[in-house]
């Protein structure tokens, strides 16, 4: 999906008419696929969302016959799967982040109900390997950060005792 946007966006002048015509076709808001910044945490899930919400045309946009190498990125079911997954996961935690500023008192508690929610993922047999993999991923890197904090400011918080 990532690829799919990147060349369209970039084809200003083939891929994104083609992919306006698709849209226009299936008679969707004519709107560019989103890009998939690795600065913007957040854009992973617009991109998966825009896809996930257009997917009939996402797949026309990408199948063997529409005469723009973009089939070699088509998804397979399973794929779709997993994007799906990874939305809502990423929706998930873009609605939480994005609901106020966080403060430094939490932080902390944060970090430990991530933490919580991703040891009910990782278990969670409903959701792909490659998701439960991502999980296990994001886990190791949050508890990288969480280690790092003093440990003044871990008794300030009451998570550590004396």
């Amino acid at each position: 999906l990532r690829k799919i946007s990147f060349k369209t966006i970039n084809s200003s002048t083939i891929l994104l008419p083609q992919g306006y015509s698709v849209l226009e076709e299936l008679k969707l808001t004519q709107t560019v696929i989103p890009r998939d910044v690795s600065t913007r945490w957040n854009s992973t899930c617009d991109m998966l969302d825009y896809c996930c919400n257009h997917k009939k045309a996402v797949r026309l946009y990408t199948q063997e016959d529409a005469d723009n190498a973009l089939s070699v990125y088509a998804l397979s079911k399973k794929e779709w799967k997993i994007a799906e997954q990874l939305r809502e996961l990423l929706k998930d935690a873009t609605l939480f982040f994005s609901r106020s500023t966080p403060s430094l008192a939490t932080v902390i508690p944060l970090m430990d109900y991530i933490n919580s929610e991703f040891d009910k993922m990782f278990i969670d047999t409903d959701l792909d390997p490659a998701i439960r993999a991502a999980v296990s991923l994001a886990k190791a890197t949050i508890n990288k950060y969480h280690n790092k904090t003093s440990d003044v400011y871990q008794i300030a918080m009451g998570n550590v005792s004396l």
